[in-house]
């Protein structure tokens, strides 16, 4: 695991090309390119890996969140086998490691005349810290430990992955609450390190976040219960099954999510989850 957990990157085109730089690091002797360009047939691939012994290909997709009909999309645009024969098919993303992805592929493997490997951002981190000539390209700038303690704890925890689950229609294991309580307590000692920075932005984000992960954690301790036979904490309405509330409930975990997801990014990109949209927005 590396050191760092690096802010992924907001441009998809340099997302691409943080990708090739690693290949090209790898594998210094290969031929590694950007295959095509805006408005070619890419046959579903973004990179190329090439030696005399093996050609590789890479799809690349930014996106923070994969799931499993992304990955099932993604392989249907891939036909760059049926133009030139390759051994391997690499997925880079910008989301983290996930088994529910990892298994999916293997199920997929038997369909392709190719081997196909994941690569998400956790272990492109991996490999960003082990070339000094990528940090310098693209993160000389930010690399702050503070907003890298952050972004470990945040993954230690999945606080992110908790985020996409809506607790009043799934339900949540136990051990969630006590993830959430861990995360802030780690947190808080992780801002200990640095009194002098009480007064910059990150360590008062960061801050907030703490107190909004605690006030979403409140908010589920009242609103779930202990099921015995599912062995998780579910939401149950009151005994006449109406539950005249149930609609401000809803919308109050809705908000604790998004925002916190919201203030994760900023944190991590110094970026607004609406400058994002917007950026998105001029991008396409």
């Amino acid at each position: 695991m590396s050191t760092y957990f690096f802010p992924q990157l907001n441009d998809e085109k340099r997302f691409e090309t943080l990708v090739a730089d690693i290949y090209r690091c790898q594998f210094p002797n290969a031929d590694v390119d950007e295959y095509g360009r805006r408005g070619q047939k890419q046959y579903g691939i973004d990179i190329t890996v090439q030696t005399d012994s093996f050609l590789w290909c890479v799809q690349c997709k930014n996106q923070r969140i994969m799931t499993t009909a992304d990955i099932d999309e993604l392989m249907q645009k891939c036909t760059y086998y049926s133009i030139n024969l390759f051994s391997k098919l690499i997925i880079a993303t910008a989301a983290l490691n996930d088994t529910a992805i990892v298994d999916h592929l293997i199920r997929l493997r038997p369909q392709y005349p190719f081997n196909i490997e994941y690569l998400p951002w956790d272990k492109i981190c991996d490999y960003i810290e082990q070339y000094p000539q990528i940090i310098s390209k693209y993160y000389a700038l930010i690399i702050d430990p503070l907003k890298t303690g952050f972004a470990n704890i945040i993954v230690k925890y999945g606080i992110e992955a908790f985020m996409q689950i809506d607790p009043l229609i799934e339900g949540m294991d136990l051990e969630w609450a006590d993830k959430m309580d861990a995360c802030v307590a780690e947190l808080q000692e992780l801002l200990n390190q640095y009194p002098l920075r009480k007064a910059e932005i990150l360590y008062q984000k960061i801050y907030e976040l703490m107190q909004t992960i605690n006030s979403y954690n409140y908010n589920l301790s009242i609103y779930l219960f202990w099921d015995i036979e599912q062995k998780r904490c579910v939401y149950l309405p009151p005994i006449d099954g109406i539950d005249r509330d149930y609609k401000k409930k809803e919308r109050a975990v809705l908000d604790h999510r998004r925002y916190i997801s919201g203030l994760i990014y900023e944190i991590a990109t110094g970026q607004s989850v609406m400058e994002k949209e917007r950026d998105e927005q001029s991008y396409i």
